[in-house]
């Protein structure tokens, strides 16, 4: 069951730091710091592969998450401007969440597991433009 008290908002971004410095004085908001994971993705496009990815989060939901924009993915911009990528929340069973999800919101990118389990940490789903993310729960709160 999807948990609907919003996670996070996902904005991909031309430069992090400087969205970082731009948003952290225009809002107010601080942030946790750079993360850059190497994350296993599959998709149908492009099949099994790894993405490193640069993110910033605020401390505190709903977070803002910045994305450093990548060509050639679901993270690229085709303007030097922010933009907003996704709406995130949490669920109960990812791989039955989503699987109930897809049927009307196809599956545009999933996260792999280590024994290449899938779908495992999120997936991105597409309605009609807007694109959602659905994520497992953490065991441990993120800070």
């Amino acid at each position: 069951m999807i948990d609907t008290k919003l996670d996070h908002v996902g904005i991909v971004v031309p430069d992090l730091e400087h969205a970082m410095k731009a948003l952290g004085a225009h809002l107010g908001v601080e942030w946790m710091g750079v993360f850059e994971p190497t994350m296993p993705m599959q998709d149908a496009k492009r099949g099994d592969r790894e993405v490193s990815l640069r993110i910033a989060l605020t401390p505190d939901p709903p977070r803002l998450e910045l994305i450093e924009a990548i060509p050639d993915s679901p993270w690229q911009l085709d303007e030097e401007r922010m933009l907003l990528h996704h709406l995130a929340y949490y669920v109960d069973d990812l791989g039955a969440d989503s699987a109930q999800v897809a049927g009307p919101c196809p599956i545009e990118i999933a996260g792999v597991g280590a024994e290449g389990d899938i779908p495992r940490t999120f997936t991105y789903h597409v309605h009609e433009g807007l694109r959602f993310e659905l994520l497992e729960r953490r065991e441990t709160p993120l800070t």
